[in-house]
């Protein structure tokens, strides 16, 4: 009984998957637009095209529309849902000029084209798409947010950036998804310089080092998804991640304490500390340099931290004291006098200026 129930189910489901990829493209005409307006009514003595004039919002979804077309009349539209429908292109636009929300996931678009009159957008949605390259949005320079994630890419090729359309987004871009398009590289979204919010999982980003370079640029990011990358993999990934942004408040859905930022930038600040001195210290350990030819590593030479006397009478680095105190060389000598212990050549040289 179970197994002819769950046949049953399997045909009725193919049966759908049938009829939704062999219904005819639905073309946009007056009678299916009239039916997707949501609660807007037409007044009694209002012409078509007075009436058209007044949309504001068409709800074209799921409706397996092919073209962009026959909305020229809709002067006034400002939002535009055409999300699940099988268009290939972005076209006859050009009227929109006051739309703000364009709505265009899950279709067959394979290029950004089409949108240079929409001076007013401030969001577009176009995931679940095959774009590959975002481009062509240099007039867009109202946009907020840009939603491009799971575009349908061939194997073995990534999402790439126009630099010319990031530069005219830059002043005014606020949100950016490009989840799992293959992306191995953000540096070119450092120009994003009032990026909030950037969805950037399930890509190949494994570079910490780029990361800090971007993410030191975007400061006034305060969302951050980056689960499903690589670099995610790296020890104390989150910590690093933390320390290397100001504003950062959300990382892949999990907020950031003031407390903990505060002990992680503490943290880095002694980390910081601890190098500087560890360079110092190495620096001042470096081995004498040879001077007038002489060679460090003549085994006849005295090795480091061993004082030669150029005087006959402090011979083997060192001078002796006679029992009345009166050094080998003619000068009195006490053991006030000598200085500290003899351990490197400077001070043997500071040693030597004072007795002498």
């Amino acid at each position: 009984y179970q197994r002819r129930v769950a046949i049953t189910a399997g045909i009725k489901l193919i049966t759908l998957y049938k009829l939704y990829f062999e219904l005819p493209m639905t073309r946009i005409r007056n009678e299916l637009l009239l039916k997707c307006l949501g609660h807007i009514t037409r007044r009694g003595d209002e012409s078509l095209s007075q009436f058209l004039k007044r949309i504001t919002h068409v709800y074209f979804q799921e409706k397996n529309i092919s073209v962009i077309e026959n909305l020229h009349e809709c002067t006034n539209l400002s939002v535009l849902y055409l999300y699940d429908n099988k268009i290939e292109g972005i076209e006859n636009l050009t009227f929109a000029s006051n739309l703000t929300h364009l709505y265009l996931q899950n279709n067959l678009i394979t290029k950004l084209d089409g949108l240079h009159r929409l001076v007013s957008l401030n969001k577009l949605y176009l995931g679940f798409n095959k774009i590959i390259v975002i481009e062509n949005l240099e007039k867009c320079t109202a946009l907020k947010e840009l939603h491009v994630e799971c575009q349908k890419i061939p194997v073995g090729e990534k999402m790439l950036f126009d630099p010319r359309t990031l530069m005219c987004l830059a002043q005014s871009l606020l949100v950016l998804n490009i989840s799992s398009n293959n992306v191995d590289s953000i540096k070119d979204l450092s120009c994003l310089r009032h990026l909030t919010q950037l969805t950037c999982k399930d890509n190949g980003l494994t570079s910490m080092r780029e990361l800090s370079k971007v993410f030191g640029m975007l400061t006034e990011l305060w969302k951050l998804e980056l689960e499903g990358n690589p670099v995610c993999r790296k020890p104390k990934f989150r910590d690093r991640i933390i320390v290397m942004t100001t504003n950062l408040a959300v990382i892949d859905g999990k907020e950031i304490t003031e407390t903990s930022r505060q002990f992680l930038q503490n943290w880095r600040n002694m980390k910081d500390v601890r190098k500087r001195n560890s360079q110092q210290f190495e620096k001042e350990s470096l081995p004498p340099i040879a001077t007038n030819g002489e060679d460090l590593n003549n085994s006849n030479s005295p090795g480091p931290g061993v004082y030669q006397s150029p005087y006959p009478s402090h011979a083997n680095g060192a001078i002796r004291p006679h029992s009345n105190g009166v050094a080998s060389n003619g000068h009195s000598f006490t053991p006030q006098n000598s200085g500290m212990r003899v351990t490197d050549n400077n001070r043997n040289n500071s040693m030597l200026q004072n007795i002498m």
